[in-house]
């Protein structure tokens, strides 16, 4: 994380403090109640308030992709795009579906044993 950024959140949330403070996850204070791409562009910068968040930005698979929304001229278009693609999600409800404990498989009580006979 960056050393100017770990100063300011030590401030901000002190190891012994009384009051509860928050921290925006977009630093940018011009932006951080809007949906933009300053939030890609701190990543990019070692500023992810979220471990998760800023892991993104180093790990191998995701990196180019953060670097290329952080750059992109067209984020609300592409954004826009995105969220009509997730609207036409179907989510399945009841029995239809499970939510999983590994995104990688499917939980282990919804496998269908295999039986040599």
């Amino acid at each position: 994380m960056d050393a100017t950024l770990i100063a300011s959140l030590r401030k901000t949330c002190a190891q012994n403090a009384t009051v509860d403070r928050t921290v925006n996850l977009d630093q940018n204070p011009l932006s951080s109640k809007v949906i933009d791409k300053s939030f890609y562009n701190q990543i990019m910068s070692r500023r992810g308030i979220l471990q998760i968040d800023q892991q993104l930005a180093l790990d191998g698979l995701t990196k180019s992709k953060v670097a290329a929304i952080a750059a992109s001229s067209d984020f609300n278009t592409k954004f826009g795009q995105a969220m009509v693609k997730m609207g036409a999600i179907q989510v399945l409800t009841g029995t239809q579906g499970e939510i999983r404990k590994s995104c990688r498989t499917i939980n282990p009580q919804n496998m269908i044993p295999i039986i040599n006979i």
